[in-house]
Parts: C-alpha cells; sequence; structure tokens
C-alpha cells in the first residue's frame, strides 16, 4: 500500500487534532468548562467579541481537522492512482501548500478564531521569553508538540524531498564524467548520492527532534524563576524541569547508536567497548526518563497516588509548603482552580471529596468510574516504555510494516488520555 512518510505525518497530525477535540467533548459532557481552565480568556490573541463557549471549542476543533482530512486524503488518493514519483511528489508538495494556506489564510473562514488562538499558541511556546506568564493553555500545547516530537524530524526528510523535487542539482553529486571507463563508475556514485538524498535526518533529525522538549524545558526554568525561592512550587518546576532535561541524554545517545549502526551491524571503526559503553548508558538514560516521566504524570499531572493519612507521591520531591508562598512575578496570572471558583460550574457539576477513596487515587475524583483512573495509570506506564523503542537503534522499528506510524499513533493515544486527565485534575482540586 502507498503510505509514504509524508501522508503518515499529515494523518498522524489530524489523528492528534481529532483526539484533542474529542477530550473537550468528553470534558464538556462532564460538565467541566474547558476555557476558564486552560486560561484561554488571559491570552493576548482573545479578543472581546469572541464567543468562547465549549461547544464552539469542540465543534471548531473537528471542523477545521475534518476538512484537513478531506485535503490530505484526496492527495493521497491522487499519488496513490500513479506511478510516476516526480508526480507523487509534486502532488504531496500541493498538498501541504495547500493545508498550510488553510490554516494561515488571514481571512475570517473556516474557524478563523480557532486558527488564531493556535497560532497564537504555538508563537508563545517559540517565543524565549522568561518573563511572560506560563497558561496551562501553553503547558498542554508544548507537551503534545512533545508527543509529536519524532515528526519534527520526519518533516525535515519531506522538506528535503520537496527540495530534491525543486532543485534537482542540488542534491545531486557534482560529479562530471571522465574519459575512459571511469564513465561507469561516476555514473554509479552519483545513482548512489541521490538514492541516500534525503534518507535519514542525521544530526539535524536529531536537533529537531530535541526543539519541543526544549521549549518545554523554558517554560519549566520560566515558572521556576517566578516561584518564590526555597519554596514547593519551586522544587517541583525545577524538578520538571528536571524531567525534560533527562530526555536530551536518550535522544543524543539514539542517535548516536543510530550513526554508528548500518542495517543492525556495527561498523569496525568503532570498538565493540565503546558501542557496549553507549548502549548502557543509553539504558540507563531511557530508564530514568520513562520511570520518572511515568511517575511525574500519577504524581503531579494527575495528582494522583494519595494515601488515608495524608501523604501523596509528589511529596517525595516537593512536599506542600504550611504556608503558601508569595507569588514573586509582576504578572499576576489565575490559577485554573481560582478560576473555577466563580460561577463557571455549579454545585451539581462540582465532584465529591471523600474520607475514603480507592488505594493511589485521590479524595476528589470527578468521574465516578475509579478503573478509569487504574487503566490510565497502567496504558501510561506501558506506552511510556515501549516509546523508548522508537528511539532504539537495536530495535529496527522502521523495518516493520508501518512500525514507526503505529508506534506514533500510540503515543498520541497516551497524550490523549493524558490532556484527559490532567484537565479534569483542574477541575478536582
Amino acid at each position: 500500500m502507498y503510505f509514504p512518510a509524508a501522508f503518515q505525518v499529515l494523518f498522524l497530525a489530524l489523528l492528534a487534532a481529532f483526539g484533542w477535540g474529542m477530550n473537550l467533548r468528553l470534558l464538556s459532557r462532564a460538565g467541566v468548562k474547558v476555557r476558564p481552565v486552560l486560561q484561554l480568556a488571559q491570552l493576548p490573541t482573545t479578543h472581546a467579541d469572541i464567543d468562547w463557549v465549549d461547544d464552539g471549542l469542540y465543534g471548531n476543533v473537528f471542523r477545521l481537522a475534518a476538512v484537513l482530512s478531506g485535503i490530505a486524503s484526496i492527495g493521497w488518493i491522487l499519488c496513490a492512482m500513479t506511478r510516476d514519483p516526480a508526480i507523487q511528489t509534486a502532488i504531496t508538495l500541493l498538498t501541504y501548500i495547500v493545508i498550510i494556506f488553510v490554516l494561515v489564510v488571514p481571512r475570517r473562514i473556516l474557524c478563523y478564531t480557532m486558527r488564531r488562538q493556535f497560532l497564537g499558541l504555538l508563537a508563545r511556546i517559540v517565543k524565549p521569553s522568561m518573563t511572560d506568564p506560563v497558561c496551562l493553555a501553553d503547558v498542554v500545547m508544548a507537551d503534545i508538540l512533545t508527543s509529536c516530537a519524532r515528526m519534527f524530524a520526519d518533516l525535515f526528510l519531506v522538506g528535503c524531498q520537496f527540495g530534491k523535487f525543486i532543485w534537482p542539482k542540488r542534491f545531486g553529486a557534482d560529479l562530471s564524467a571522465s574519459q575512459g571507463g571511469l564513465s561507469a563508475l561516476v555514473q554509479f556514485v552519483r545513482d548512489r548520492h541521490e538514492q541516500d538524498a534525503c534518507t535519514s535526518s542525521g544530526m539535524t533529525g536529531m536537533l529537531l527532534v530535541c526543539v519541543p522538549y526544549g521549549f518545554r524545558l523554558r517554560q519549566c526554568i520560566n515558572e521556576y524563576l517566578k516561584a518564590a525561592p526555597g519554596s514547593s512550587d519551586a522544587r517541583r518546576h525545577m524538578a520538571n524541569a528536571i524531567k525534560y532535561a533527562s530526555s536530551f541524554p536518550v535522544i543524543a545517545l539514539s542517535a548516536t547508536q543510530r550513526q554508528v549502526t548500518v542495517d543492525g551491524i556495527m561498523e569496525t571503526k568503532y570498538s565493540d567497548w565503546a558501542l557496549h559503553a553507549a548502549f548502557g548508558l543509553w539504558v540507563a538514560a531511557v530508564g530514568f526518563n520513562s520511570l520518572y516521566s511515568f511517575y511525574w504524570d500519577v504524581a503531579f499531572d494527575w495528582n494522583l497516588g494519595h494515601s488515608s493519612s495524608g501523604w501523596k507521591i509528589s511529596d517525595l520531591i516537593a512536599p506542600v509548603d504550611d504556608k503558601p508562598p508569595v507569588d514573586m512575578s509582576d504578572t499576576f496570572v489565575e490559577s485554573p482552580a481560582d478560576a473555577l471558583q466563580d460561577d463557571t460550574l455549579s454545585e451539581s457539576t462540582l465532584p465529591s471529596t471523600r474520607r475514603d477513596f480507592p488505594w493511589m487515587l485521590r479524595p476528589c475524583l470527578r468521574f465516578a468510574s475509579h478503573k478509569l483512573y487504574y487503566i490510565a495509570m497502567a496504558l501510561d506506564f506501558l506506552l511510556r516504555v515501549a516509546w523508548t523503542m522508537k528511539l532504539s537503534s537495536y530495535i529496527q522499528i522502521d523495518t516493520m510494516a508501518y512500525g514507526a506510524f503505529w508506534l506514533n499513533a500510540l503515543e498520541i493515544y497516551r497524550r490523549w488520555q493524558w490532556s484527559f486527565l490532567r484537565i479534569e485534575k483542574e477541575t478536582a482540586l
């Protein structure tokens, strides 16, 4: 089946968009007012005349994702109907151009408000500022980008293919045929060079994979600098920054192993002991990052792991202060929990607090089904471990039939359930 990397990236991004729309839909049906929780009203790109009702929010996400899915599907079908690689590349390039145009067109058509909000969020995440307030929408969007990190490297290869199609001479070997029998050798080298072009992202791909984690790391440092020195919030933000910083050794060691591996066979110019040492460091880095990230999801992002005595697993890193710290930042940002103290939620939709609650959960739960939380924790652990398979050079995921695509899809699902409980936690505080 014709399903190249260029369309895999598109459909994975659209899968993430539909998942986000489903999050908004389910939370809205559960009585959660997503607008104040995500602090959308505090973003500079929000205008006073915009109706930010939650029904319109998830409806616009579904509408825009459906239009973009239609464009991507048409391009994919047209590519599958032809066998000419040049025509396929041209259709793929045109598909990308149309999708980008739909997203950035400055006209009040096709979910203009939501598109403006989305682009504004991306601009806030990319902006290297240590003074701007960090809203929950910024955090959720940046975390979603970390789940799409591998797609950044894939997009680089897609752009390389487009460049090879538009400027073929720049991607071909600069070789001139010599006299005699060397002409065949020159032609062989030229053909091999063209075949190898845009097949591996190399060091550039490694840096692109690091970019989303860098965005999230900057947000954590920003919040740490604004917290009171020595407070529980300061320790929490620093510990969170360490979590994202621990991703860089995993990515770097994975890229290093890939560079010294050819079809699963080690190159002889590297000694065996050095490769084994690199693999050992990679295992240690993966183990720390995966377990630490899982712990953070449960303890902080979902605020689970409470005991009946009042102790919770988040106290291992950042026990709550006896007195709330004084906000040291110049700009006050209302927390999602504070925003919900208004008339946002009625008493009938507020979660109930219980003294007796299931093991490893919390006293205040919005959803009555306790199995939902246990299943989410189990799947989060399994999928975080499985995600490391994509980074390993010893496990050849790319050689399996669309193995990388399905592994990326599983990571998008993990991020979907993470976002769902991340927002639910804010309404249950």
